[in-house]
């Protein structure tokens, strides 16, 4: 497996490093400090399968950094590096295309957490603060029925529909049809737009 990490601060990128390492021992790491370092390993013949994209690199800031990293190869999974917790930015990040959004205030078993999350094919995104899920929860949830929210938190979560089928004993010809209609329902077509829609309504995904 091979990681690239993205940030030009030296001793988070040693952080990182050795965070990455613990998580993934037979990794190769590579660690580069700018956006243009990361455009060339990302077109290199044997491309990074996880890139740790920091937004705030000294040539490219923002969200522009990752849809402009995206429009390079848009096939690499990726988890955005944050200065910050914002929800908002996570949930932007993820209908942008990553796969994951890390604070770098998070604790090392938390971000180690999400990486292996990433790493499997999951999505990973930070909890919603505890007055957002008070207030979501006074919501009324009239347009899903329960079995279609539990289908949205699992496939939230990054499991695949025969995962989801096993997990919720039902067959999965039956999660698709769930899927579908809760997909019409939230106005969204692709499973990662239903990060962000399944966020907003405050379904929590632990």
């Amino acid at each position: 497996m091979k990681i690239l990490i993205v940030e030009d601060h030296p001793l988070v990128q040693e952080v990182l490093r050795s965070l990455a390492g613990e998580v993934f021992k037979e990794a190769s790491i590579d660690v580069v400090g700018s956006f243009a370092e990361a455009v060339e390993k990302a077109r290199a013949a044997e491309p990074p399968d996880l890139v740790l994209l920091d937004l705030g690199l000294p040539d490219c800031a923002g969200m522009e950094t990752l849809k402009r990293f995206r429009r390079v190869h848009a096939a690499l999974r990726v988890v955005v590096l944050s200065e910050t917790e914002d929800h908002a930015s996570a949930f932007a990040a993820l209908q942008a295309g990553a796969c994951g959004f890390v604070s770098k205030t998070y604790t090392r078993p938390v971000i180690s957490a999400a990486l292996r999350l990433a790493a499997a094919g999951g999505l990973s995104m930070p909890p919603l603060p505890i007055g957002a899920r008070r207030t979501a929860a006074r919501r009324p949830e009239s347009d899903l029925t329960r079995r279609q929210v539990d289908v949205l938190r699992l496939i939230a979560r990054g499991m695949r529909n025969k995962e989801i089928a096993e997990r919720l004993k039902i067959a999965e010809d039956t999660v698709k049809q769930h899927a579908r209609a809760a997909y019409g329902v939230l106005g969204v077509s692709s499973r990662m737009q239903v990060v962000g829609a399944v966020a907003r309504r405050g379904f929590r995904f632990d």
